[in-house]
Order: C-alpha cells, then structure tokens, then sequence
C-alpha cells in the first residue's frame, strides 16, 4: 500500500495498530509562562520521556530548540499559533509564529494552530487555521485544530452542541485533527459529526487522578482517538506513574478500574524505593 506523506505523518501521531495516540502537550509556556509541572520543563519531559509511552509531544519551536532530547523517537506537533499572553487583554488574539516550513526544518511532524470559538478574534482565527491548513498540506503535513470557546461560551465548555459545532469548524476549515474539551453527556455526538480523528484536552487540573482516568475512559468509549493533555497528567503527584495506567487505557482497553490499579501499583512501588533510599516520609507524595 502506497501511503502519502501526510499519511505517513498521521501514524507518526496516531498508531495505526490502535488507532489512538497519546499525546503530551507542553505547549502552555507560550502564554502561561512557567506554570506548576512546567517550572523545569527539561526535567519534566525527561521524566515523562523515560516511560517510553508518549506517542507524541506537542511543544513549541523555542521548547523543542532548547530542551527537547527525547530517549526514543515520538512524535512531535510543533504550535504554530502564539502571540498574546494571560498578560495581555485576550488570549484569542493569536497570530502565526511559526511556519511549516520552520516547522519541517526542525523535524515536526504536524503543526498546531488553535481557533477560538464565540472570541472577537474568531473570523481571524478560523482564518488563520484555514491558511495554515493550506500551506500544511502543499508539503503533506497533518494539522492539528485546537479548540479554544471565547468568553461569549465559555461557559458552554460542557455543552456538547457547542463543542461539536466547534470540531466540525475546525475541520472544515482544514484541520486533520482536533484537540477539544470533553463533556459527558453528548460526546458521541462531537465525534459522529467530526469527519477528522478527535482528541480530548484535559483542560483545568482534575481534583484526583482517578477522575483524569475516568475522563479519558468516558472520551474513549465515545469514540474519541485519544489525548492531547498536559496539567492532568505534569501535575499530577506522580505523573509518570498516571502516564502509564492513561498509556494502558488508550492502547490497551483497559477499564478505569484496571487502570486505577496500575497506577496504585506503581505508586506504591515508587514510594517503597523513596524509603529504601531513605527518604524521608514527609517529602513522598503518595
């Protein structure tokens, strides 16, 4: 079977052998700054790096210069939307920072252009991702469609009219895939009316890990493809230890409860290593 280039880059993000990905997003720098989990991004990318379980990465271009060697070789979805700052008056008002032909330069194998939906900057964004869409593709690169609802539905984040309306945009305009926020009720309903591969954010930090595992179970068995997550999982308490049992849920079908066992397992693992190294109890995270 001859596969095209944009092909061949979409296996590099989703397996073909599941038909899910898992993918990590460490992009929140470019407006956030140095959030928890991210203060030391190298580290965190090396910890998260070493379980071998991350299909992709989806990173800035200044993060993958400066602190990007991973172990293996992941997948990588290089941001190509920035320029406005929690600082700043609106997060929407992004802009194209870097091009698919930088993005390539550097080995990318998709880029990411999000669109903010129900924003003033909504016209400009869409149009932004529709022209990214196209210069992506003249050299068969995937594009990635991120999903941001402006402060006119921001409080329809779990509305999943709303969110479906959003995907099938995006897709239109050019997307291959889509990142969005996931609802319980009516997720089905984002996925049947999305003609491209769509992926759960994780958006805020979760209370617990298990409600992120539950999330990411429900999203899977509405006929989502995956993850594109950064909080729930870099700020957890353990978050190489959450990787795994999340790994386990997308590729290997796992039940949440399954999952939540490998996860206490490895924790508990980790915590008995700490005491061996004689560490003491009041600085393990358990």
């Amino acid at each position: 079977m001859n596969l095209t280039g944009l092909e061949n880059r979409m296996k590099r993000i989703i397996k073909p052998d599941t038909g899910r990905s898992l993918v990590i997003a460490v992009d929140h720098g470019y407006a956030l700054g140095p959030i928890t989990g991210i203060e030391d991004i190298a580290g965190t990318i090396s910890k998260l790096d070493a379980t071998g379980q991350v299909d992709a990465w989806l990173l800035t271009k200044g993060i993958f210069r400066h602190t990007f060697n991973p172990a293996g070789n992941p997948g990588v979805i290089l941001r190509s939307s920035g320029g406005a700052t929690i600082a700043g008056p609106d997060l929407s008002n992004e802009g194209l920072v870097t091009s698919v032909e930088e993005g390539l330069t550097l080995g990318a194998d998709a880029m990411a252009v999000s669109a903010f939906i129900g924003s003033e900057n909504e016209r400009e964004t869409l149009i932004g991702l529709s022209r990214n869409a196209d210069h992506c593709h003249r050299w068969n690169v995937p594009l990635l469609g991120v999903i941001g609802l402006g402060k006119a539905l921001g409080d329809k984040k779990n509305d999943s009219k709303y969110l479906a309306l959003s995907a099938r945009v995006a897709a239109e305009h050019g997307a291959d895939m889509i990142k969005t926020y996931y609802t319980e009720k009516g997720f089905e309903d984002v996925v049947a009316g999305c003609p491209v591969p769509i992926m759960i954010a994780g958006g805020p930090k979760c209370e617990t890990d298990l409600d992120t595992l539950k999330m990411i179970h429900g999203a899977l068995q509405s006929g989502a493809r995956g993850i594109v997550m950064g909080r729930n999982i870099w700020q957890s308490r353990h978050p190489a230890a959450l990787l795994n049992a999340v790994w386990h849920l997308i590729h290997k079908n796992c039940s949440v409860q399954e999952a939540q066992d490998i996860l206490c397992h490895l924790i508990h693992k980790d915590c008995s290593e700490q005491k061996a190294q004689g560490i003491p109890e009041e600085s393990k995270e358990i």
